[in-house]
């Protein structure tokens, strides 16, 4: 038995040549750093190679348990690498160490390391539009000077007591542009004030050569009307109107004129789109230069001193657009030849462009475009989008109609304005024929006037005196039109329901 194995063995016995003596315990403990220890892990000389071990611990040795690893791994000698980031390429996100990039500013997200528009849709937004088989459902009166050169557009609908109110233009026979009223109490049968036969501007150009594009704010007991105003020609600018009533405007100032030269909106700015939120008015209009058509916003606390955002132009290459807040999300509408295009915004300046969101019906009506777009909310609903359809090429043969939401059931009247006098409801026909006060289209797509409207009596035949119907009763009283309110009744003063 070898000295080093002798050594597990001293509590027994001694080894001769191990130790001398017996006091084994003051033999010295051979060292694991011995020279007699081969640092490649074999013995030194005499030793028996069946001693032979591949680690330089004695045998039976433990290792500390404090200090060792877990079976099969191996220490790491080396120091923790801290992690560096990189920011290169990204305006937000992290810089891959979990530090921010960037953050995005209001009304956009984070997107594959960049900022863009928040995508957010409507809530609510319905799954579709179309366009009304029974459009248009405003034509001009072409017997009349003031509607004298066939053109009807840019539709501004307001709900007044349940009824809907519409502000509009149209070309007078005169070549210039003015502003009219028309009422309805479905949205199929519009009246026109004062009269279908007759209609009468309720912002008329004074010495400019046209104004039009109404955009109408309805401010305590002030009507506040948005325009676009051109004192010469074509070259616009916007203007403000006022009046106590939606029947009699009168211009007030000009609110936005066109930017220096060489800007974006040097030559022109027009068709307002004006909301008053919180106590601020937010205007979207369209701006014309050099480099084509824009849209900008301009903003005011007073609704007369506007100031431009910084920002401008918040959208390219578009007109004659529409702004709606619909449940938080902003969304724009835009004319085109093939349609009517949106878009949607969560702050109103960084906008994500959804495309066509209806096309053209196939009617000879809009058969060369959709221009003027305007979306009518109910409740806070989308309901419909009316459009001025362009039949023909030039724009200048415009006819008001209507696209429907897919939520909305569309009204059973209208499709008779190829058959009455044209621009004339059924209405007004049958009270001019003494037929009877209420009329209501009986054949839709008619051209046949014998053929076209049903005409019964609306039970206020007692009441209102010499007037054909209640609408000729209250525009008499000034107001801007009615209908009977109390069927049956002989009391002049409690007859008509009048439009206030």
């Amino acid at each position: 038995m070898s000295c080093r194995m002798g050594l597990l063995l001293l509590v027994m016995f001694t080894s001769p040549g191990c130790a001398s003596g017996n006091d084994v315990a003051s033999a010295p403990s051979p060292s694991p750093k011995d020279a007699s220890i081969d640092t490649e892990g074999g013995m030194g000389d005499g030793a028996n190679p069946s001693d032979a071990s591949t680690s330089d611990a004695w045998p039976g040795d433990s290792p500390d348990p404090d200090t060792s690893e877990p079976e099969g791994s191996a220490p790491d000698s080396s120091p923790d690498t801290p992690c560096v980031g990189s920011c290169d390429g990204k305006v937000c996100a992290d810089d891959g160490c979990g530090q921010p990039c960037g953050t995005c500013d209001q009304g956009k997200i984070c997107e594959n390391d960049t900022c863009v528009c928040d995508p957010a849709l409507p809530p609510g937004w319905p799954a579709s539009f179309s366009p009304w088989s029974h459009n248009p459902v405003l034509v001009p009166t072409s017997s009349t000077a003031n509607h004298g050169s066939d053109n009807v557009y840019a539709p501004d609908i307001h709900d007044v007591g349940g009824v809907s109110v519409m502000f509009y233009g149209a070309q007078g026979g005169d070549g210039h542009d003015r502003i009219y009223l028309a009422w309805s109490k479905d949205g199929a049968e519009w009246r026109k004030y004062p009269s279908d036969a007759s209609p009468s501007p309720v912002l008329d150009r004074g010495s400019s050569n046209h104004v039009n594009d109404p955009s109408v704010v309805h401010a305590g007991s002030t009507w506040r009307m948005y325009y676009t105003d051109a004192p010469t020609a074509e070259n616009d600018r916007i203007w403000l109107a006022e009046g106590s009533s939606p029947t009699k405007f009168s211009k007030h100032s000009e609110v936005l004129s066109p930017g220096p030269a060489g800007s974006w909106e040097a030559n022109k700015v027009g068709r307002p789109s004006v909301l008053l939120e919180n106590g601020e008015y937010r205007m979207w209009y369209d701006g014309s230069g050099s480099s084509g058509r824009h849209i900008g916003l301009a903003t005011s606390t007073d609704g007369v001193n506007f100031a431009r955002f910084a920002g401008n132009p918040i959208f390219m290459h578009a007109g004659a657009i529409d702004v709606k807040n619909v449940g938080g999300v902003y969304v724009m509408l835009r004319e085109a030849g093939d349609g009517t295009y949106w878009a949607t915004s969560v702050n109103g300046t960084c906008w994500v462009d959804r495309g066509k969101l209806f096309g053209l019906s196939g009617d000879s009506y809009d058969a060369f475009g959709q221009v003027t777009p305007f979306l009518e909310l109910k409740a806070g609903k989308p309901r419909a989008v009316w459009f001025g359809g362009a039949s023909v090429s030039s724009w200048n043969r415009n006819r008001v109609a209507v696209a429907w939401s897919s939520e909305v059931k569309p009204p059973s009247g209208g499709g008779c304005s190829a058959c009455t006098l044209w621009g004339a409801t059924c209405t007004h026909a049958c009270a001019q024929a003494g037929a009877g006060a209420v009329g209501v289209c009986a054949q839709p797509g008619s051209t046949n006037p014998s053929a076209c409207c049903a005409c019964s009596n609306d039970g206020c035949e007692g009441c209102r005196g010499s007037a054909k119907d209640c609408h000729e009763a209250c525009v008499g009283a000034g107001k801007p039109g009615g209908w009977c309110g109390f069927p049956g009744s002989t009391n002049p003063s409690q007859c008509c329901a009048c439009l206030d």
